[in-house]
């Protein structure tokens, strides 16, 4: 108990500087939520065992207080009661991004953090990276970070913002960061060295979500980090060339490679890391894919023309979100197209999450962009439906004409054949079949499962899923097999027609070799209460006994406007 000591002494002192202000300097000026994130700083610090953390919360209310609350305001004028009790209501709007505050301190906290923090990216890039980079290609199967030194300069935090949704219970904080320092990172094949880093720079705004508030210790049940959108990542490498010649490999650049690590932790992708044991991260409204929307790419007028001769260009939309790219057909030689093509993705409430379109002019050498819009998710949700022409950015003229809509879903598995009904009937012509349900798996562990060690390596052996489901193929990280590996992998899977479709499953080592397979009707999921089904299921193995314990269940995919029948 006590470290609730330097806790209280917090509370107080900020309930001293916070009693010296006026009403009106409260209502309009002080941000409580930067407060309470400072608290919580100090006290997951000294959770944490981090005891210098008190002091840099000190400075920190110290700081606000001398340079910003000191200062003579303008008055402003008294709000009336009521007025005051909707706005208080309500949750505060989105910060936007000339909000942004210079915080030194913080780049303060990282200084004296930093020795712990490297310490977990290489405890965390052999745990967890290393395992998915050797299954992603059974020539990788034996390479590994051999040295992990991330050196002694920390990242730089340049600016913050903090928002807070009491709705959701949860503090949103911006960290704008630059990194930008040498290091030693050794990847090597067969234990020898076959690249190595030497420089990282990084700049992005890196995002830290603090949720489920809560009214007991330890307040927050857990912190969720990721990038909003894609940081700029540059490396400096020695030796890439020996790794990008390995066989099965050569398809990669270095700048491929840079973009899948840049990529890594960019929304939807995030890690969530649970403040006590007695909070299941799982129950984070963000952590299953529980929105699904239907994407219409109609047309575009006043393209700019990219053929010099023809005056024309030839044009098509990449779309991006919820971790999915699609691409509209071509059209030939038309500033005006019609493309009338659907697309559906699967959207966690994950915050700050964006669906981008981008316009192309097809080129035989490269292709030119013609400009991109995109479209808040958070937005579509609140509103259910978009419908409008958008203004292409980075560029002269040209406008998209896009239709978002959520959809609904649906337990009942009578709603399917009209379901299936209303498809046929809105699908555009040239568009892909839409899906009438989403299939959500919970793939938690196996057990009796046959243990192979690789030959002439020293590394664990490992156990990786594969789930397939019509043609959508679903693959996971490798995780340790001692012949009870847990994964803990959700999966979501749009299906076009449940009926006479199967869920195959496949367990595989890091050589590709099948460790048990099994194969579920999706017919048997449908007839289960509430279409849903918890339970060990036995695998085909050469083991005996071996079994998988999963969570199924299936919803039915419905346009906004279908009318439930009773």
């Amino acid at each position: 108990m006590l470290y609730l000591i330097p806790i209280i002494f917090s509370i107080f002192l900020f309930s001293i500087v916070f009693s010296t202000m006026s009403d009106q300097t409260r209502s309009t000026s002080f941000s409580f939520s930067k407060c309470i994130l400072f608290l919580l700083w100090g006290y997951f610090g000294g959770y944490s065992g981090l005891r210098f953390f008190y002091v840099a919360v000190g400075l920190g209310v110290w700081y606000w207080y001398k340079y910003k609350y000191r200062k003579p305001t303008a008055q402003v004028p008294v709000m009336k009661t009521e007025e005051k009790a909707k706005q208080q209501a309500k949750a505060p709007p989105k910060v936007q991004d000339d909000q942004f505050e210079n915080v030194r301190c913080l780049t303060v906290m990282m200084e004296n953090m930093w020795p712990y923090l490297r310490k977990y990216v290489a405890k965390f890039l052999k745990e967890k990276i290393q395992p998915k980079l050797r299954s992603r290609n059974k020539y990788l199967k034996h390479c590994s970070f051999m040295e992990i030194d991330l050196g002694t300069k920390p990242p730089e935090v340049n600016r913050m913002r903090v928002e807070s949704d009491v709705e959701k219970k949860q503090i949103i904080m911006d960290l704008q960061i630059s990194y930008n320092a040498p290091v030693k990172v050794i990847i090597g094949l067969y234990e020898h060295a076959i690249a190595r880093v030497n420089t990282i720079k990084l700049e992005g705004t890196f995002r830290i979500v603090l949720a489920p508030l809560m009214g007991n210790v330890p307040i927050v049940g857990a912190m969720t980090f990721y990038f909003p959108q894609r940081p700029d990542l540059h490396l400096e490498w020695t030796g890439l060339t020996s790794l990008l010649n390995i066989s099965g490999v050569q398809s990669l650049t270095q700048k491929k490679v840079v973009d899948k690590i840049a990529n890594f932790l960019v929304s939807p992708k995030h890690i969530t890391k649970r403040i006590t044991s007695k909070f299941d991260i799982m129950e984070l409204r963000f952590k299953e894919r529980k929105n699904a929307l239907r994407i219409n790419v109609l047309e575009a007028r006043n393209l700019v023309a990219k053929d010099f001769i023809t005056k024309k260009s030839d044009p098509f939309v990449v779309v991006h979100g919820g971790g999915k790219t699609f691409k509209t057909r071509v059209i030939s030689k038309n500033l005006n197209p019609q493309w009338n093509q659907t697309f559906e993705i699967l959207f966690s409430e994950l915050p700050g999450q964006e669906i981008t379109f981008e316009v192309f002019d097809r080129d035989e050498a490269r292709d030119d962009p013609m400009g991109s819009c995109k479209i808040a998710v958070s937005q579509v949700l609140e509103r259910k439906s978009i419908n409008k022409w958008f203004r292409l950015e980075n560029v002269q003229s040209g406008d998209l004409h896009i239709k978002v809509e959520t959809l609904q879903l649906l337990s009942d598995p009578a709603q399917l054949n009209k379901v299936l009904k209303l498809n046929k009937e809105i699908q555009p012509p040239k568009s892909e079949e839409l899906s009438s349900a989403v299939l959500y798996a919970v793939i938690q562990k196996a057990r009796s499962l046959p243990v192979i060690r690789p030959k002439k390596s020293l590394l664990n052996p490992l156990a990786k899923l594969q789930v397939t489901v019509g043609e959508t193929v679903k693959k996971s990280g490798g995780k340790k097999n001692n012949g009870e590996p847990e994964w803990k992998k959700r999966m979501q899977i749009l299906i076009k027609n449940p009926l006479g479709e199967k869920m195959k499953l496949k367990v595989r080592n890091e050589n590709n070799k099948v460790l048990g397979s099994l194969s579920v009707p999706l017919s048997n999921i449908m007839a289960a209460k509430d279409m849903t089904i918890e339970d060990w299921f036995p695998l085909k193995s050469k083991s005996k006994n071996s079994e998988v314990l999963m969570k199924l269940q299936l919803r039915i995919l419905a346009p906004r406007t279908f009318h439930v029948t009773p």
